[in-house]
């Protein structure tokens, strides 16, 4: 897991990744025994989910979540051709900024820099 990633996420049970989710990373509140997942779903949704990372893959991880919709969540990075293909659709001016940005890399720069992340 990287922080200053983008990824798209699904729910167990969800075929396809539906959701995007930014600053991604893990908390242990002191003197407790489980750990919470937070990251934000661009614009303003946070979300703290108990848990844990089962295990990193090659483009993400997989988190099991023991609250909110239990089981296996898969978490991807979002590339641009997927953003060009599908995501764009869920920022606001996300068609300009599928013509704008030509990189992964500075689609994930555009994110941290608009949601302050």
């Amino acid at each position: 897991m990287d922080r200053r990633k983008v990824y798209i996420y699904k729910i167990p049970g969800d075929r396809e990744f539906m959701s995007i989710a930014c600053d991604c990373h893990m908390n242990q509140r002191t003197g407790e025994a489980w750990k919470e997942l937070w990251f934000l779903t661009p614009p303003d949704r946070g979300h703290m989910i108990q848990g844990e990372v089962l295990r990193e893959t090659k483009d993400g991880f997989i988190f099991r979540s023991d609250g909110v919709d239990p089981g296996e969540w898969t978490f991807k990075e979002l590339t641009i051709k997927e953003f060009k293909r599908k995501f764009f659709k869920k920022v606001v001016g996300g068609e300009v900024i599928a013509h704008t940005i030509k990189t992964t890399e500075d689609l994930h720069e555009w994110y941290r820099k608009e949601f302050k992340v």
